[in-house]
């Protein structure tokens, strides 16, 4: 690889190939909302699509949760401009339906049951150092 990523390579395959699906899905869906769909919303896209595929990234729990909706809703976006372009552009038409392959397949990478364990075992390191340590004691215990 041209940059080192080490969380990607330290991730089963299965949720490997659900988080690159994922970040191709993005960068599909983002070059078709600009060329194609609606350049207005493209920045919301963008900003959405980076979250997202950032704490994915991470292995944040909420965010499979998030990219999985994100992508049940890529995928009927597409579905819509594959038939409104259908014989009228074939670029528009053949990019609607890339982005509609790519979430459609980290979907089902994303359901897997060794992809649900590993966001499952994956414990944020944030969340355990803002609470209480063990042992030690809590204002008002007195």
């Amino acid at each position: 690889m041209l940059i080192p990523l080490p969380e990607l390579e330290q991730m089963p395959r299965p949720v490997r190939r659900a988080v690159i699906l994922t970040f191709l899905g993005w960068g599909c869906f983002l070059l078709a909302t600009y060329a194609f769909y609606d350049r207005n919303s493209f920045f919301k896209f963008a900003i959405a699509g980076g979250i997202v595929c950032y704490y994915l990234y991470q292995s944040k729990r909420w965010a499979r949760v998030i990219a999985m909706l994100a992508s049940v809703f890529i995928v009927f976006y597409g579905g819509f401009f594959i038939v409104l372009f259908a014989g009228r552009n074939t670029v528009a038409m053949v990019l609607s339906a890339a982005n509609v392959a790519l979430f459609t397949a980290s979907f089902i990478y994303f359901l897997l049951p060794e992809t649900n364990r590993y966001f499952k075992q994956v414990a944020p390191v944030d969340e355990h150092q803002d609470g209480p340590t063990p042992g030690s004691r809590e204002e008002g215990d007195g």
